[in-house]
């Protein structure tokens, strides 16, 4: 069908959301999954501890075709799961990444690591792979409605302001590269953290000391800041109180396909 000026339309996007929490280790990122409706996991680490899972094994997966197969198995299968969870991504990196070795290797060159390739031409080759995950992901989003829920560990690394002087920030635990694709893919990022609350002591010589305390309060930051990245695409609040059992009733009301859901 020709385009035509006078056959416009207006259109607003009401697919599932696609969504990247990540945070420090043991703050609630799985148990906060495990409250979207109806999810099944795809492991790559030992991380729910006691909380009970629907999984595709006992073990988390090693190799880049058990991933696959997980997918295609959802994609393809008879099934009722609304939400896919990946946990997680900073340990599927080192899955990606033997796979793109073996892929790579021949009789004559054997690539062992990423960076047996040389000059970061590893990390480049490991695209292919992360883009056809990438892929799966938005296929069972497009195709079978499931919302993606995607976890990963958290780092700090300096980032150079070319307007100001450099400081420290948290990101994504992933290669620089494989972080890109995952924040531009995803419509919701966000940094789970503690609430800190830093008070201020005098101390000797009239030196001030700094001291940090909190309640174990956890709080899913939406909103890019100096310290740390997010981002959302739906005019989320900058930050949500995530309480045990009540974090996904707070996420529910600003998600696409979510917002019927009621709080406890």
């Amino acid at each position: 069908m020709a385009l035509s000026l006078s056959n416009l339309v207006r259109r607003k996007s009401d697919k599932p959301p696609r969504i990247v929490i990540y945070g420090v280790p043991g703050i609630g990122k799985t148990s906060l999954a495990a409250e979207f409706p109806d999810p099944i996991f795809i492991q790559t680490e030992e991380g729910a501890g006691t909380l009970e899972l629907t999984t595709f094994a006992d073990e988390p997966f090693t190799e880049f075709r058990q991933v696959e197969e997980a997918i295609e198995l959802l994609y393809s299968g008879d099934h009722t799961f609304r939400t896919v969870v990946v946990d997680s991504l900073d340990w599927l990196e080192p899955i990606i990444w033997a796979e793109t070795c073996r892929r790579h290797s021949t009789d004559k060159e054997v690539f062992e690591t990423i960076e047996d390739f040389g000059f970061g031409k590893g990390y480049v080759k490991a695209d292919e792979l992360w883009h056809r995950f990438l892929r799966g992901m938005n296929n069972l989003r497009d195709h079978r409605g499931m919302t993606v829920v995607l976890l990963a560990h958290e780092e700090i690394k300096t980032f150079s302001d070319p307007e100001r002087d450099s400081y420290d920030r948290y990101r994504l635990r992933l290669h620089k590269r494989a972080a890109e694709m995952v924040i531009e893919n995803a419509d919701v990022v966000g940094f789970m953290n503690y609430v800190t609350t830093i008070r201020k002591e005098k101390g000797g010589f009239a030196k001030e000391t700094a001291k940090a305390s909190g309640s174990g309060t956890r709080t899913l930051h939406l909103a890019e800041r100096p310290a740390f990245t997010a981002k959302n695409r739906f005019d989320m609040p900058d930050s949500v109180l995530i309480k045990k059992g009540q974090g996904y009733a707070a996420l529910a009301p600003h998600l696409p396909g979510h917002r019927s859901a009621t709080a406890a």
